[in-house]
């Protein structure tokens, strides 16, 4: 009895030892933030922000002069675009062979429910904070009220670690949402689990932190707060950065002065990059790395939308083990920066932001109209029912798509609208809403029309008949024969395209009632009409002539006639059809795109006619705006194209359509078409050929996100 009272005697000894160790530290802590904000309110910081940004910028340049030599050795030297991140490496270093990100392939899922209850969205801009160590959290609370406007905010506590700072946060902060997370890929882990969730849509810009400690680096402290510093260094620098994200809509990271960091510090990082990027994919050049060292900045909502993109769960972090380099974590730190870049979008330090906003704002211009082309395919038709068994549309196709290869991605599913039935004009209303929410100006319907009768025509009629589908709309005249292998060539001929007497006055006839329509779009006062084939029409000048004096006589101002530029597998227009015309359309992927095939890299091919790289069709792309006969080009674009659903094992395939690489050629379309053109997007929902739009199973609403954020700079 004796030895257990002096036992408890000698803890409670202890206990008190502690207790008072406890408040000396807590005292030192109270002194320390007494004397950072007294350092960080002090005229002398604020006047020495230009030389330390001077310093860090220095700093770099010593950094990469080092590496010159090695990065002009190890350039690639080959011809046409990158190609890595297209596929996983193939050849992977021992000490990462047993990443989960190297032995996790992406597999098809349904897709991602998005818990859009995780906070309730009040304002266009967001905090994303992370908490492990819950003794530096002041350090950004206190900085948060330089904040010139109102926010919402996220903050992520570690179990275990942080979540007493829960009660207390919510306290001071009521408005954030505060998420229990386990330790899971640091501050990345949960910024993916984020994104999962939805959480960064509808925003216009992020502000993502974190309570960086870098214990490995002696200059771990003063790191957290430079970088704290570089994101909320005023009310002011915060204006200028939000100012420029909402103004220049190739600006999409904002990072701390002397923070972005390049090829010189990939590590052991590069071959987990790759495997990221090839959950897309896309392709990048390593020697073009950039991304913000710290993984502290600001930045465009859509840049963290699209990690959810790549449908990575906790299974792909592994284990904390206090890694210094070569984890997911440090991985997705530069594939954030990776991403940025190869969707068109510049990454820029807070010293540059005020001379970026001048000619952001002196260049500030109305984008280009989007339109779609719209297939009206999918409904039950008799001749389809003949041809093809009863109740065939493509959706029978593309269900039975299987890959042709590892890493082909098929079959691919529809989104949020499912395999929905064109005889239902509800479709098209909902269709028309998200076109509408995600920055589509109107669908180009393609019409079928053989000379004497018309095809796939229930969905234009059914929205002629219903005013509620308040939606702009055009035709265009798919005047080619059908034929067996779905490609309008002259084998196999289900339905001919003949033109007979008197068929001028026919055609425009039939698509009299929509022209007068008040949602069909006009150009300059006059209706638009895409002709596919000009090439094609007999006496083309004289048809064209006499249905421009009809819509005169009718009333309609005339007709804007657009002929789809010449393809490598229809004629080229002959110069006086091409004078008849108001301006040509490019339709991709018939011609104007660069062609780089990359089937000797895709791995277990068993069939398609050709793989090429959808990146090098971006590079290569003509954005040309001037035509043959000074017939103005209205740019095209497609958001991927696969045409294994209808053609199986002779496929061509465009590897890497996604939205990253897709923003990078609208932003480049949109800037060639100008604020008063137009930018064709070939299509809405393609689903058999791979060019759809519309939501599908892989990137939910992605491809729509990437016309918005062209269109509206966010």
């Amino acid at each position: 009895m004796e030895d257990r009272e002096q036992l408890l005697e000698a803890l409670r000894e202890e206990n008190d030892l502690l207790r008072v160790r406890i408040r000396d530290l807590e005292a030192g802590l109270d002194e320390y933030r007494r004397q950072m904000s007294s350092v960080l309110t002090s005229a002398s910081w604020r006047m020495s922000a230009p030389l330390r940004g001077v310093a860090g910028k220095v700093r770099l340049t010593r950094r990469r002069a080092k590496q010159l030599p090695k990065r002009v050795l190890t350039r690639n030297r080959g011809h046409g675009s990158p190609t890595s991140g297209l596929f996983p490496p193939a050849v992977r270093s021992v000490e990462w062979v047993d990443s989960p990100l190297l032995t996790e392939p992406l597999a098809l899922r349904d897709p991602v429910v998005r818990d859009l209850a995780v906070l309730p969205r009040r304002n266009p801009v967001l905090v994303v904070a992370h908490v492990y160590y819950p003794e530096v959290w002041p350090d950004i609370e206190d900085r948060l009220s330089r904040m010139p406007e109102p926010f919402d905010m996220v903050v992520t506590l570690v179990r275990g670690r942080s979540e007493s700072l829960e009660e207390p946060l919510q306290r001071r902060i009521p408005h954030a949402r505060v998420l229990l997370v386990d330790n899971h890929g640091r501050d990345m882990g949960p910024l993916v689990d984020l994104a999962n969730r939805g959480c960064f849509d509808g925003y216009e810009t992020v502000l993502k932190v974190h309570t960086k400690r870098s214990v490995h680096r002696v200059d771990g402290d003063a790191w957290r707060v430079e970088l704290l510093d570089g994101v909320l260094e005023s009310p002011e620098s915060v204006r200028r950065t939000l100012a420029l994200l909402r103004t220049d809509r190739d600006v999409g990271i904002v990072a701390p002065t002397g923070h972005l960091r390049g090829p010189e510090t990939w590590g052991s990082d590069l071959e987990l990059v790759q495997a990221l990027s090839a959950r897309y994919p896309f392709a990048f050049d390593p020697d073009d790395l950039l991304y913000p060292a710290g993984s502290m900045y600001w930045c465009k909502a859509w840049v963290l939308q699209r990690l959810a993109d790549m449908q990575l769960t906790t299974s792909h972090f592994a284990p904390e083990a206090d890694h210094l380099d070569g984890s997911t974590a440090h991985a997705l730190e530069r594939f954030v920066g990776v991403l940025a870049t190869a969707a068109g979008l510049d990454q820029v330090e807070a010293a540059d932001v005020p001379s970026r906003l001048h000619k952001a704002r002196r260049h500030v211009a109305a984008s280009p109209a989007v339109y779609a082309f719209y297939l009206p395919q999918y409904h039950q038709v008799p001749e389809n029912d003949a041809w093809w068994g009863e109740g065939f549309t493509d959706w029978v196709n593309v269900a039975k798509a299987e890959p042709l290869y590892d890493g082909h991605y098929q079959p691919v599913r529809p989104g949020e609208l499912g395999e929905y039935d064109l005889a239902d004009v509800s479709v098209m209303a909902a269709q028309a809403s998200l076109a509408r929410e995600h920055g589509v100006d109107g669908f180009v319907m393609h019409h079928y029309w053989f000379g004497s009768r018309s095809l796939l025509d229930t969905p234009l009629n059914n929205v002629l008949a219903d005013p509620s589908v308040d939606f702009p709309f055009a035709l265009c005249w798919a005047n080619e024969s059908w034929t067996r292998s779905w490609d309008g060539l002259e084998d196999d001929v289900l339905v001919e395209q003949t033109y007979p007497d008197g068929w001028y006055d026919a055609y425009y006839d039939a698509i009299l009632p929509a022209l007068r329509d008040p949602r069909y779009l006009r150009v300059d006062g006059k209706p638009l009409l895409v002709v596919y084939r000009a090439g094609a029409v007999p006496a083309a000048a004289k048809a064209f002539e006499v249905w421009r004096q009809r819509a005169l006589d009718d009333g309609l101002g005339g007709l804007h006639l657009l002929g789809v530029t010449p393809s490598r597998d229809f004629e080229d227009l002959p110069a006086g059809v091409a004078g008849a015309l108001d301006g040509l359309v490019r339709f991709p992927p018939g011609s104007g795109i660069g062609l780089q095939s990359v089937a000797a890299l895709a791995p277990d091919r068993t069939g398609a006619q050709d793989i090429y790289s959808y990146d090098a069709c971006v590079d290569g792309a003509d954005l040309s705006t001037s035509g043959p006969h000074g017939l103005r080009i209205h740019p095209g674009v497609m958001p991927g194209w696969d045409n294994t659903p209808r053609r199986g094992k002779e496929a061509y395939v465009f590897h890497g359509g996604n939205p990253v690489s897709f923003r990078r050629w609208m932003a480049r379309a949109a800037d060639a078409a100008g604020p008063s053109g137009m930018v064709f997007v070939n299509a809405w929902n393609e689903w058999a050929e791979g060019a759809h739009l519309e939501p599908d199973a892989r990137f939910d609403r992605g491809n729509l996100e990437t016309v918005r954020t062209v269109r509206l700079g966010r």
